[in-house]
C-alpha cells in the first residue's frame, strides 16, 4: 500500500490560528480549523488532525512566519514528530494572493493556500533552525533593539540642548563621552556654580583634557545662551530623566554584547567569518551567522543577497524591464543588512582591496552610499563562500572552520 501525501497550511495569528488539511489531489480534508494561541487549543488541533490523516500518511506542514507567533505553534508541532515543517515568508502568500482573480482574503483561504504551496514545492529537506543559533539570533536582535532605544534617548537630549543651550554643541564633536555628560548632569546648578569649582569638575571628569581656559568658556556660554529663556524646571527634568535612561540603556547593550561575545565562543565559524574581512567584529560575524543559519538554505550567492535586501529594485512587465537606478529591495533581514553595512563602512577604510574599490568607484561619480552597498555585497559573498567551503553542521557546532580561498574584489 503506498503512502498518501497530505499538506497541512497555517495561516498564523496573534490570538488565533487557522488550518486546512488537503490531499494529494488538493482536495480539503474536512473543514478548515480555527484555533487558539494555547497549549489546550493546540492538543485539541492535534487530536483532530490525527483524525483526519489517512492511514500511513506523510504529513507536510507550511507556516506563515507572522511576526513571533509562530515560534510556539513550529516547537509543538515538532515535538509532537512533525517533522516536515515549512516556514513561509509572508511575502510569498501576499504575492500569492494577489494572483487570484477574485479579491478576497481571509484566514480560511490564507492557509488553504499555504497548503497548496506546499503541495507544489519540490521534494526538499525542510530546514528547523538549531537551538544554538535560535538563541544567538534572539540575543542579537535584542541588543540592535536595545541600541536603537539608545539611539532614541541621544536624539531626544541633542533635540531638547537645540533648544535651552545651543552652543553647546560647537565645543564637543561627540556630545555623549563620560566628561560630556557630566556637564549635563550638573546643568540644572550652571547658572550658580562657582568658575573654579566647575573647571575642577571638568578637569576631573576629562582626565585633565578639558583645560581652566575651556571650562570658562563652555560656563560663558551657557550663561549667556539664546536658550535661556526656554529654560525651566520641565526641561531640566526632561533632561535628567533622558540621561538616566540613555546610562541604563548603554550598561544593558554592554551587558548584552558580552553575553553575545561569550556565548559566540560554542561557534569557532564565528572567529574564521571575522578574521576573513576587515570590518567584521565578533559582534558582527556573530549577526551575520545568527541572521544566516544554515548556509544550505541558499543555493547561490545571489539568494543570499537578495535574502539580506542588497539585491537591485526591479520592475518587469511583459517584455518592458527596468532595474530601478542605485535602489535595493531591502527586503529580507534588516538585522543581516545593517551589520553588513556598517562593516563595509569599516572595510572601505581599513581593507586594502576595499580601500582601492572605494577610491576608483568614487572617481567614477558614484555616490558613498552606492559604492558601500556595493561593498556589503561583496563581503556577504565572502562570507557565503567561507560557509560554503566548510559547510557548517548544525547539529554539532563543535567544528573548527577556516577559510583557504578568500575571494578577491573585482
Amino acid at each position: 500500500m503506498t503512502k498518501a501525501n497530505c499538506f497541512l497550511g497555517i495561516d498564523v495569528g496573534k490570538f488565533n490560528h487557522q488550518a486546512s488539511l488537503i490531499d494529494d489531489q488538493g482536495n480539503l480534508i474536512g473543514c478548515s480549523i480555527r484555533f487558539a494561541n494555547n497549549l489546550s487549543s493546540f492538543e485539541r488541533f492535534l487530536a483532530e488532525i490525527k483524525k483526519r490523516l489517512p492511514e500511513k500518511a506523510i504529513l507536510k506542514v507550511g507556516l506563515e512566519s507572522t511576526g513571533h507567533y509562530w515560534f510556539n505553534l513550529r516547537n509543538f508541532l515538532n515535538k509532537n514528530g512533525f517533522s516536515s515543517i515549512e516556514v513561509f515568508n509572508p511575502i510569498e502568500t501576499r504575492e500569492r494572493a494577489k494572483k487570484r482573480i477574485r479579491k478576497v482574503k481571509n484566514d480560511r483561504i490564507d492557509s488553504l493556500e499555504i497548503a497548496k504551496m506546499i503541495k507544489e514545492r519540490k521534494e526538499e529537506e525542510s530546514f528547523v533552525w538549531p537551538e544554538n543559533l535560535r538563541k544567538l539570533k534572539n540575543l542579537t536582535r535584542f541588543s540592535e533593539k536595545l541600541k536603537s532605544q539608545e539611539k532614541f534617548f541621544k536624539r531626544e537630549i541633542v533635540n531638547l540642548l537645540e533648544r535651552i543651550w545651543p552652543e553647546f554643541e560647537g565645543f564637543f564633536s561627540n556630545l555623549f563621552l563620560t566628561s560630556h555628560l557630566v556637564i549635563l548632569e550638573n546643568l540644572e546648578k550652571m547658572a550658580t556654580i562657582k568658575e573654579e569649582e566647575f573647571s575642577q569638575l571638568l578637569k576631573e571628569s576629562s582626565r585633565q583634557r578639558i583645560n581652566k581656559e575651556k571650562a570658562k568658556k563652555i560656563l560663558d556660554s551657557f550663561k549667556e545662551s539664546i536658550g535661556q529663556e526656554l529654560r525651566d524646571e520641565f526641561s531640566f527634568l526632561q533632561l535628567r530623566i533622558l540621561l538616566e535612561n540613555l546610562k541604563l540603556i548603554q550598561s544593558q547593550v554592554k551587558e548584552v554584547k558580552e553575553k553575545i561575545n561569550e556565548f559566540s565562543k560554542n561557534f569557532p565559524v564565528i572567529n574564521e567569518i571575522e578574521k576573513s574581512q576587515k570590518g567584521l567584529s565578533c559582534y558582527l560575524s556573530s549577526i551575520c551567522l545568527a541572521e544566516i543559519g544554515e548556509i544550505e538554505r541558499f543555493s547561490s550567492p545571489e539568494k543570499l543577497v537578495a535574502f539580506a535586501g542588497l539585491d537591485p529594485s526591479v520592475y518587469q512587465s511583459g517584455s518592458y524591464y527596468q532595474q530601478r537606478g542605485n535602489h535595493i529591495s531591502k527586503r529580507g533581514s534588516k538585522y543581516l543588512r545593517k551589520a553588513l553595512y556598517y562593516a563595509a563602512k569599516t572595510a572601505v577604510i581599513f581593507d586594502p582591496q576595499f580601500k582601492a574599490f572605494y577610491q576608483k568607484k568614487k572617481l567614477q561619480g558614484k555616490h558613498y552610499n552606492v559604492i558601500i552597498i556595493a561593498v556589503a555585497r561583496k563581503i556577504l559573498v565572502r562570507i557565503y563562500h567561507l560557509l560554503k567551503q566548510k559547510r557548517l553542521d548544525t547539529l554539532n557546532t563543535s567544528q573548527v572552520f577556516s577559510l583557504t580561498n578568500p575571494l578577491t574584489v573585482s
